[in-house]
């Protein structure tokens, strides 16, 4: 957890700091000292290897990011640079930001104000990997964009939006580094520290000059969803604040943006399949972009070969013909759990009938694979198959996230509770009988 009055300090966060100072003077901003007055570094000191350990060894009267400055660092410039080239690069952008009287967003994000302390925490960020700063400029970006059209005429909630997306991931470096490497399996330990770092970032930044209440509220919420399947508080309906929403969408979207040139079809293809987990204006606002940004129906960066991605176009339509065969069998026992229990199913019985319908509707039929198997593999190459093979990439993430998060909010309920849960997914997945 980030540190706080009278914690200990974060190790992987001191950790980024020794780093900086190979490149930056990293030094205390004022003194540093432990809840009992002793003082351990004098303002102007440097933070290195040298200073890590006595940093560890004590808990500190004011958190650690609140005394400490990084020199040089992000400078308005980068952000503008890379905002230029998401443009140059993503006509989905470009449509996103047409027609706008507004300053040009490649010129308001350079001029968001920056504390020294926001600075160098944002530095810390984006020196972890080199996309980091693309990532981030990319979120405040769409960020911005949604808002002005969603939310007109608040110039100062535009602002504090696309600050919050220059500072959306800043929790992760608060987590043990390893577990944020892609393409690492994640235990579910492991996966609730991921999870965590919406609330770190909240608490770091509630305190921290230049942040405030406002900011870290909607950097808590930069992974929730409308249907109530997001994390970490599960925020459903009007809880789910239009503010908090351009944010999420905006994470959500960057992902896509940095997948390639052709987000606008996934776009297309994805707001399909969310109905329930962002608001139908922002959805639509999506589709019109991705439209006006003449994407074709053709992707230019294949989803894998039909021989690649078969497996998970079984797993899928193997996952909804289960669940249509095992949803009622699970009532009675359901009957005499608890409530969050019965909350949690009935949150997984919406989002699956969700997918079920977006299944559908996309001319699938689960209840004949092979039907569908022969028709991709007569499509070899071509239009069907590219869009297909999209659709289930898009049909398996969504199925593998939600395990995550029932497993995840299951942890916290009793053992009874958590053994009726495991055996509804090893229902759906085939591993035991479907009758409990």
């Amino acid at each position: 957890m980030p540190p706080a009055a009278a914690e200990p300090v974060n190790p992987h966060y001191l950790d980024h700091l020794v780093a900086a100072s190979a490149s930056h003077d990293v030094e205390a901003m004022e003194d540093i000292v432990t809840p009992s007055g002793v003082k351990l570094l004098a303002r102007g000191a440097r933070i290195d290897a040298v200073t890590r350990e006595r940093l560890l060894a004590h808990k500190l009267s004011r958190p650690l990011e609140q005394c400490i400055g990084v020199s040089g660092g992000v400078t308005p410039e980068q952000i503008g640079q890379a905002a230029e080239r998401w443009l140059d690069e993503q006509p989905l952008l470009r449509a996103l930001c047409a027609d706008d009287p507004g300053l040009p967003l490649t010129q308001t994000l350079p001029r968001l104000r920056l504390t020294p302390a926001l600075r160098s925490l944002l530095h810390l960020y984006v020196q972890r990997q080199p996309d980091r700063l693309r990532h981030t400029v990319g979120v405040a970006l769409v960020a911005k964009a949604l808002a002005r059209r969603l939310l007109p005429g608040d110039v100062d909630l535009h602002r504090r939006i696309g600050l919050a997306g220059l500072l959306h991931d800043v929790g992760e470096l608060y987590l043990n580094p390893a577990f944020l490497q892609r393409g690492t399996p994640l235990q579910a330990e492991q996966w609730r520290q991921i999870v965590s770092h919406p609330v770190i970032g909240h608490r770091v930044l509630r305190d921290l000059d230049g942040g405030g209440a406002e900011l870290a509220e909607l950097v808590l919420g930069h992974h929730e969803r409308l249907d109530g399947f997001g994390y970490p508080r599960g925020l459903q309906g009007e809880q789910f604040t239009p503010a908090t929403q351009t944010l999420a969408v905006a994470e959500w979207l960057t992902g896509l943006m940095e997948q390639g040139p052709s987000a606008g079809i996934h776009a297309s293809i994805a707001t399909k399949l969310i109905p329930g987990e962002f608001g139908e204006p922002v959805l639509e606002l999506l589709r019109a972009a991705a439209r006006a940004s003449g994407a074709q129906p053709r992707l230019t960066e294949a989803p894998g070969s039909l021989a690649d991605a078969l497996p998970q176009v079984l797993y899928v339509m193997d996952v909804l013909t289960r669940w249509r065969a095992v949803r009622g069998s699970f009532d009675d026992r359901l009957a005499l759990a608890s409530p969050e229990l019965r909350s949690l199913v009935t949150l997984c019985r919406h989002r699956l009938l969700q997918l079920q319908a977006s299944f559908t509707s996309a001319g699938l039929d689960a209840d004949h694979p092979e039907k569908l198997v022969r028709d991709l593999a007569d499509d070899e190459g071509g239009v069907l198959q590219q869009e297909l093979l999209s659709l289930m990439r898009e049909f398996h993430w969504r199925i593998g996230e939600m395990e995550r998060e029932v497993l995840l909010r299951a942890h916290q309920m009793s053992l009874d509770d958590q053994a009726l849960v495991h055996n509804m997914i090893a229902a759906l997945k085939g591993s035991v009988p479907t009758e409990p």
